[in-house]
């Protein structure tokens, strides 16, 4: 008698190891990340708006160049108006893995209050990645996440963050109002 188990059918997923860490420095002075994959704007739900530049400046004299993002988030804006920008660390069939860092570094500096930086994995199907808060002021701060502080906000299938399927990065204002955030330097660390 012959047994034939089929295992792993169905879609494959490769894990790319981030070798250096590093995700954009902007310097190169487009929107294209260090992997390839373009910034672009996020905005949902009704009156929200984003828009993104690379513009000259930076956290220190070695930057060339910064991601802006300016946007709207109206007043009493719920969860699912979301303004800001968003990069790619992978594709359906590729993800990034970063089990060898132990958190996201970024620089950021822009209207004073509460920005979201979201990391999303492959494993999350449902939207409810995980998200880190951090207060932003007129000043570059450097802020150093630990993986322990990106947390998911409940709404969806609790999953461990495993850093080895990455999808993306996110950064959103969680402030309502107009708002123009400067960004520089994002790597793990």
């Amino acid at each position: 008698m012959l047994l034939l188990f089929i295992v792993g059918c169905g879609p494959s997923t490769e894990s790319i190891p981030l070798i250096d860490g590093m995700v954009d420095n902007f310097n190169d002075g487009n929107r294209a990340n260090d992997l390839g994959y373009e910034w672009t704007s996020v905005s949902g739900g009704g009156e929200t708006n984003a828009t993104i530049f690379i513009n000259p400046g930076g956290v220190d004299d070695r930057s060339i160049y910064e991601l802006l993002i300016g946007g709207t988030r109206p007043f009493g804006s719920s969860g699912s108006q979301v303004s800001g920008a968003r990069v790619a660390l992978g594709s359906s069939s590729k993800t990034a893995n970063v089990t060898a860092y132990e958190g996201l570094e970024i620089s950021m500096r822009g209207t004073p209050g509460s920005y979201i930086i979201q990391i999303g994995s492959a494993a999350i199907t449902d939207h409810d990645y995980y998200n880190s808060y951090v207060e932003v002021t007129e000043r570059w701060n450097v802020f150093q996440i630990p993986f322990g502080l990106f947390l998911q906000e409940g709404f969806g299938t609790d999953r461990t963050l495993t850093r080895h399927d990455l999808t993306h990065i996110a950064i959103y204002s969680n402030i309502t109002g107009p708002y123009n955030l400067a960004v520089d330097n994002v790597r793990f660390y």
